[in-house]
């Protein structure tokens, strides 16, 4: 860090709104007496836990800001040129609450602690400064306590991860063994298994009525009694009752009631095998998803899957899809990767679909979209229904906004989603609404 020498800097200071309303003396006064700080990359200016000595003004390039959370380094904020840093630790007189370092070369402008005295003489500066603060302090409380409940959500979610994989994956063993042991002891046991996938299952509720009648005939002229019973599982099995009747013709008729409901019984076997199946896949797809959180403290910045991440999303809030909602999966396959942290990008895929499924009501489009651009990826989350109005979409991305019902939101979402997008991963997050189309568009860099 060094000190530069004088130089006139009461134009930088006349941009910030914080300065504005000073009058020029003072402003030629603050510029005369403070000093401008030129910073490397990585280099801190404020420590988290020193004596506040001063104020600083950011006048070029950008200054990030975080706070020690447990044994992690949360990132509360990018500061920007004409924001101000370090004014409520001299007005409190408290050590610093956070670490502030440089992100690339750059300058703030260091102010005396007497300065602030001399702001909160004017009302439109007081009230910027107070402003500034506030919304400061509530952005930072409200990432602190998100980082706080996803890191006790995390280390619940790892034991329980561990505990529900084991049990899916031996039914999925288990389901696959025995469905290999009926399908090798079917065709020795049952005469009429060879009749199975003979003709196409009808999908349209009157084919597949004519289809269980017709069947229902073939096994009652056959002699099959409770015919009715048996007939829908065989138009499940495709079995053709012109077939089905030369079969039956073969056997004594002891043996047809018998081996008509063994095939039968198999047949729902085997559904309720793929029932269980399909279970045990769900829930592993559900511990895949879920295990980016559960492990996001010990994640370190690598290449993610960014259509693997949004398909885990998905699997996670499968539930929250309304009957009447279609979801569609636009995915551009030269998208590929981009370098971030797995459990963060995880964590905003889940607040933009879950505010979309929200949105969407009980009947509409849910559409992600995926595409890529130049050195960058660019991910949509749309969904129909009314469009936004601009005063909320103005106030989206503030801390604790919400237009959910109460206990339903904490508003904390889009806030979330928009530090780890611009912040920590360099990109971008917008939100737009019109002609009842609301799109939450993240712009991703390749890399970092």
């Amino acid at each position: 860090m060094t000190l530069a020498p004088d130089r006139d800097v009461a134009a930088a200071l006349r941009g910030s709104r914080l300065f504005a309303e000073l009058p020029e003396g003072d402003i030629d006064d603050l510029a005369a007496t403070s000093r401008t700080v030129e910073l490397a990359p990585g280099e801190v200016l404020m420590a988290e836990g020193a004596p506040p000595e001063a104020m600083y003004v950011v006048l070029d390039w950008e200054l990030e800001v975080t706070r020690k959370v447990g044994v992690s380094d949360v990132l509360l904020n990018v500061c920007g040129p004409g924001e101000l840093l370090g004014e409520l630790g001299i007005a409190h007189r408290r050590p610093r609450s956070a670490t502030v370092r440089a992100r690339t070369p750059g300058r703030v402008q260091r102010i005396g602690a007497e300065a602030l005295d001399r702001l909160l003489t004017h009302p439109r500066s007081a009230r910027a400064v107070l402003l500034a603060a506030t919304r400061r302090l509530d952005r930072e409380e409200g990432l602190v306590r998100q980082h706080e409940r996803m890191a006790a959500l995390g280390a619940l979610s790892a034991g329980l991860l561990h505990e529900l994989n084991n049990p899916a994956s031996a039914v999925q063993r288990g389901a696959a063994r025995l469905r290999a042991l009926l399908s090798g002891a079917a065709g020795a046991e049952q005469p009429l298994q060879p009749l199975v996938g003979a003709v196409p299952v009808p999908e349209d509720p009157l084919a597949r009525a004519d289809a269980e009648r017709a069947l229902g005939d073939t096994l009652a002229s056959a002699g099959v009694d409770r015919s009715w019973e048996s007939a829908p599982a065989l138009v499940r099995l495709g079995v053709d009752p012109a077939d089905l009747d030369r079969a039956l013709a073969e056997l004594p008729p002891d043996q047809r009631g018998p081996s008509v409901r063994g095939l039968a019984r198999s047949a729902e076997v085997t559904a309720l095998l793929e029932e269980i199946s399909a279970g045990a896949d769900q829930l592993s797809r559900i511990v895949t998803g879920v295990r980016p959180l559960a492990y996001s403290s010990d994640q370190a910045l690598t290449d993610v899957d960014v259509r693997a991440s949004l398909e885990q999303a998905l699997v996670l809030l499968r539930h929250k899809v309304p009957p009447g909602v279609r979801v569609v999966r636009d995915f551009d396959p030269q998208v590929g990767f981009v370098q971030g942290w797995p459990a963060d990008l995880a964590l905003v895929w889940t607040n933009l679909l879950d505010n979309a499924l929200a949105a969407v009501g009980p009947e509409g489009t849910v559409t992600v979209r995926t595409r890529s651009e130049d050195d960058s990826v660019v991910v949509d989350i749309e969904n129909t229904g009314p469009t936004v109005p601009p005063e909320v979409l103005a106030k989206a991305f503030d801390a604790f906004f919400t237009t959910k019902p109460v206990g339903q939101g904490t508003g904390l979402g889009l806030a979330t989603s928009l530090a780890v997008v611009a912040q920590k991963h360099r990109g971008r997050l917008t939100l737009s609404s019109a002609d009842g189309v609301t799109r939450a568009r993240v712009v991703l860099p390749r890399h970092r």
